[in-house]
């Protein structure tokens, strides 16, 4: 009897301590396994981190794809359609008159999730740049530079001439566009919110002091995103833009 009670204690014995080594191995286990989990979150973190600031250095510095929306750039552009937009060219180089640009305005912005503000971006033609002379007289926008050894008085929207016999409120003396100052204006002129509306360099509440969001006129070249380069889609309307 007390022989079978000594090997029923060692058998007892022998148990814990395979309980004993089973738990450890599940607990080395499980710590591996919250381990693994804790590694992959991490990895996937700064793989999306990456991937973030890649997208970001790509549209700061090298190219962007912008869509197309509304009818300002009509015919040039069409609603929908998706542009490929080069920046650095813009952001080390010059921005010349007639470039077709991305660009945004003084006090423009839309609302992510109704809290999030992000700018507008606007598609635009430059019309005039530092040097030129900016004026309205009877409604209609003139720009005035000098082209070949000759002087260019270009009415934008002369239509408006119509409407305007005795002269506008808008009409303002003419302006030199500064150092900083650039004038960008939609293809479709009659269909277009864009430097136009200002009411001249004296103007209270020309829009650059925050104090009205809808008057635009001339824009920093900091506002200028990109130069539009190419239509990219749809496929059948692939083509150069210029």
């Amino acid at each position: 009897m007390d022989g079978n009670n000594g090997n029923t204690q060692l058998n007892n014995e022998n148990n814990s301590e395979v309980e004993q080594q089973i738990s450890e191995v599940e607990q080395k286990i499980a710590s591996k396994k919250k381990k693994s989990v804790a590694q992959e979150i991490r990895e996937w973190v700064i793989a999306l981190a990456a991937a973030i600031l890649i997208v970001l250095v790509i549209q700061s510095f090298l190219f962007r794809i912008i869509r197309v929306d509304g009818h300002s750039m009509d015919t040039t552009l069409a609603d929908g359609e998706r542009l490929f937009v080069t920046v650095a060219d813009v952001r080390f180089g010059d921005v010349d008159r007639g470039d077709v640009v991305i660009c945004h305005y003084p006090n423009r912005y839309s609302n992510i999730l109704g809290f999030i503000k992000t700018k507008t971006y606007f598609v635009k033609r430059c019309v005039a740049v530092p040097g030129d002379t900016v004026y309205c007289e009877n409604g209609v926008t003139h720009v005035v530079y000098e082209q070949d050894g000759q002087t260019v008085d270009e009415p934008l929207d002369d239509h408006y001439a119509l409407y305007f016999l005795y002269g506008s409120d808008h009409d303002y003396e003419p302006h030199v566009l500064g150092e900083d100052e650039y004038f960008v204006v939609g293809d479709n002129r009659y269909n277009s919110h864009d430097s136009r509306d200002w009411n001249g360099p004296d103007a209270e509440g020309d829009g650059n002091d925050g104090s009205a969001e809808n008057n635009v006129g001339p824009i920093s070249k900091g506002m200028i995103v990109g130069h539009v380069r190419e239509v990219i889609w749809p496929l059948g309307k692939i083509r150069s833009v210029s």
